[in-house]
């Protein structure tokens, strides 16, 4: 009666134990690789927003589109184009990217000079020469070589299989909506084949123009108090992503070797007393391997693809511990040697498939 009341409680530490490992991946993966697809898809979103003439991205200005439209356009057309030569940095951590790159405007007449009137939004011009000039019939054409360093909040939500939208805009200081618009030259807008950005290609490019409006006047006196100050902005935006996966094995590489020494307790006897050293060992490795990551990225508040890889693997690093500490007390006696043994191994497959299963949803559920 005793040995069957055992047997009969061994059972329930085996299922209770089955279960609790199972619903607690199938919770993590689903949290996780929910939050990654959601991101993914606001942020498509966004990008979307900020290359279409006639949206506002979330967040920004709005400008009154039925006073705009409803005026007589009377304002100068000036038509401007962007090539870019050169990405000399970009980094995810300091949060900007530096970029040379020409910038030419053709317009007709005296009354504007927009080669000295525009400046690029979130960015600092480190250099600007006037490449090329000409007039003819008063036709106008400038072109200017630039240097800026441009600041940027990077998305680092799916790091290291992250793509962002690196966004050159240019404005009219001067001017306002009314007075001039500049016209997108999508047929000369391109990029250099030389552009090359380690760890990251870019596949695709946008040019367009968008009203961009201030919440005040500013203090302008030539503009009523009710009407927000509306200027002219191109907008060329460089959408960039990772072209395979070789940083994200790179970055965890350490990670899922310590995870894989954690599991290879379970083909030790059970009341080895090696077992918790191994386990032990493996999380301050992981730990190691979670700071190593972390400096490469700013400091947010948010739980990154990082996070969740670094944390997933902790935690099973831990749950391989107190795994171990129960199959020790189950091999107790050498009756209970067998059952113990039963015990590592349905651990070691339950831990392997589900550790596993989770990295690869979670991973392509950032990257698809």
């Amino acid at each position: 009666m005793i040995v069957k009341q055992a047997a009969a409680e061994q059972r329930t530490i085996f299922v209770a134990w089955i279960l609790f490992l199972i619903g607690f991946y199938l919770v993590a993966g689903y949290l996780a690789s929910n939050n990654l697809y959601t991101d993914k898809i606001e942020s498509e979103a966004r990008h979307q927003e900020r290359i279409d003439p006639y949206k506002t991205e979330l967040g920004k200005t709005a400008p009154n589109y039925q006073r705009l439209n409803g005026e007589e356009n009377n304002s100068e057309q000036v038509k401007v184009g962007v090539y870019v030569d050169r990405i000399e940095t970009i980094s995810t951590k300091e949060t900007l990217w530096t970029v040379d790159f020409y910038l030419w405007f053709n317009w007709q007449g005296n009354k504007v000079n927009p080669g000295e009137t525009f400046h690029v939004v979130d960015g600092e011009i480190l250099s600007k020469e006037l490449i090329r000039s000409s007039s003819s019939d008063g036709n106008h054409y400038e072109l200017y070589r630039i240097a800026a360093r441009i600041s940027k909040a990077f998305n680092i939500m799916g790091y290291p299989l992250d793509q962002h939208q690196l966004t050159i805009r240019i404005e009219e200081n001067n001017l306002q909506w009314e007075q001039l618009q500049y016209v997108p030259d999508t047929e000369g807008t391109t990029y250099s084949s030389r552009v090359n950005i380690p760890g990251y290609v870019v596949y695709r490019s946008d040019l367009v123009n968008k009203p961009h409006a201030y919440k005040s006047s500013r203090g302008d006196p030539n503009s009523p108090d009710a009407h927000k100050t509306v200027y002219t902005q191109l907008t060329y935006a460089l959408s960039i992503k990772r072209p395979d996966w070789g940083l994200y094995f790179k970055m965890f590489q350490g990670l899922f070797a310590a995870v894989s020494i954690a599991l290879l307790a379970f083909l030790l006897a059970p009341a080895s007393g090696d077992r918790i050293g191994l386990g032990v060992g493996a999380f301050f490795a992981a730990v190691a391997n979670s700071y190593i990551n972390l400096a490469e990225l700013p400091g947010v508040g948010r739980v990154t693809l990082t996070d969740m890889v670094n944390g997933l693997g902790m935690v099973t690093i831990l749950l391989t511990v107190f795994a171990s500490i129960i199959s020790s007390h189950l091999a107790e006696t050498k009756e209970k040697i067998k059952t113990a043994r039963a015990f590592d191994r349905i651990s070691l497959v339950v831990f392997a498939v589900s550790f596993i299963a989770v990295n690869v949803t979670i991973a392509i559920s950032a990257a698809m």
